[in-house]
Formats: C-alpha cells, structure tokens, sequence
C-alpha cells in the first residue's frame, strides 16, 4: 500500500477493531486517530464496514490496494475474501514443513518460530480481526477456523520432534505449549504495538526479543 493516508487509516482503524471490537468503535474515532477530518473518511470510504473489509483486504492482499484506488472504497463480499484467506492455510502449511523426503529435520526450531512470526506479523490484522468481530464476516470464520486448529496439531507434531532430535528440552502438555509459544509470537508480532501504540517497536527489533525470549525458554537441558 503505497497511499500514506490509506496506510493509515489502516493501522489505526485495524487497531481499534481488534482493541474494541467493531461494534464499539466509530468513525470518528478512527478519523481522529489516523489525523483526519470526518468528512475526510467518508470520501475515501462508503462507510464503517468498508473501513473494516479494507483492513482485512489490505492485510490478505496488500497490492490490491495502491495510489490509483477508487474512492469511495466499498465493503469486500465473503466471497472476494474467502480465496485470499485460503491462501494463507498454504502458506501456513509450508511453513510447517520442518523435514526433508528422509524425515531430516532440514528446518531447526529457531528457523520454524522466526518464520512464524512474520507470519503472525503479515497476517494478524485480518486473522484477528476475523475472530474477534464474528458478526461481519461468519463465512471467514467458517474458513479460519479449521485452519487455525490444523496449525495447532502441526505445531504440536514439530514441538515433537524438535524434543526427539534434541533442539529442544523436554516436556509435557505439548498443547499447552503450543498455545504459550503461539501467544508469544503474536504478542510480539503485533499486539506489543498495539498495546503501546505511543512507543512503537519495529518489526525486526521485535522479532529479535521474541526469538531470543523463545529460545531461553525452550534450549535442550544440558547435561
């Protein structure tokens, strides 16, 4: 996205949906965040659920949107968006891919989560956004759901073997530590700067303090 008034009115618009859910948050609220008149973001969009579609859109398909966009920018159909977030379970998947044809891990264990994390730090705005505002888009849900719960089995598998090879330390609850590893990631992928919108953290710093952070906590026991 290269229109700097469009970028931000993105962030701001996709942080205030996640942090107080569609319903509670107001145009004017997103005007006055992104520096904006009110009239301002009536012109460049038909109204709140076009801002919401274009968060979502711009996260799953950043190109489409740039300097030649046509205002007034209208709501994106299910249908439009189904196939971008479809594209991102492929995406996902090849990530998960830690072995070669001979079942070598030929993808270590700080490789898989610094990986995961520019995921998280590319997609969140939409996959987010589609979980905690279920009464906009219930067909994306349909859709992300079962994605996300085939990333946690496939998590759970890698953390397996990352134990078996020794790159990791051993322990029990694997689930569990799926979910805390996940939570990290995206925590530091996204949600530190949303939290803390005033003293905004960039992506490769972050990324740093998170590998580092999962890496403590996860090196093989020593003997």
């Amino acid at each position: 996205m290269t229109n700097p008034r469009l970028k931000k009115i993105y962030q701001e618009a996709g942080r205030l949906f996640l942090t107080k859910g569609y319903a509670n948050t107001k145009m004017a609220e997103i005007a006055k965040a992104s520096g904006i008149a009110v009239g301002t973001m009536y012109s460049a969009f038909s109204g709140k659920d076009a801002v919401f579609s274009f968060v979502l859109h711009a996260t799953l398909d950043p190109e489409h949107f740039s300097d030649n966009v046509i205002l007034p920018i209208k709501p994106a159909t299910a249908l439009e968006l189904i196939p971008l977030l479809k594209k991102l379970d492929k995406i996902l998947d090849s990530i998960m891919i830690i072995t070669d044809d001979n079942g070598n891990i030929r993808k270590d264990f700080p490789a898989l989560t610094g990986e995961l994390f520019d995921f998280f730090a590319d997609y969140l705005f939409a996959t987010d956004n589609i979980k905690k505002n279920a009464e906009i888009y219930h067909e994306l849900r349909e859709v992300y759901f079962p994605s996300e719960r085939k990333y946690f089995l496939k998590l759970n598998d890698c953390l397996k073997r990352y134990m078996e090879a020794g790159q990791i330390r051993s322990f029990g609850h694997m689930m569990s530590h799926a979910s805390y590893l996940t939570d990290t990631m995206t925590w530091w992928a996204l949600n530190a700067n949303i939290q803390n919108p005033q003293e905004p953290i960039p992506r490769d710093t972050a990324k740093e303090i998170c590998i580092g952070i999962v890496q403590r906590a996860y090196q093989a026991d020593r003997k």
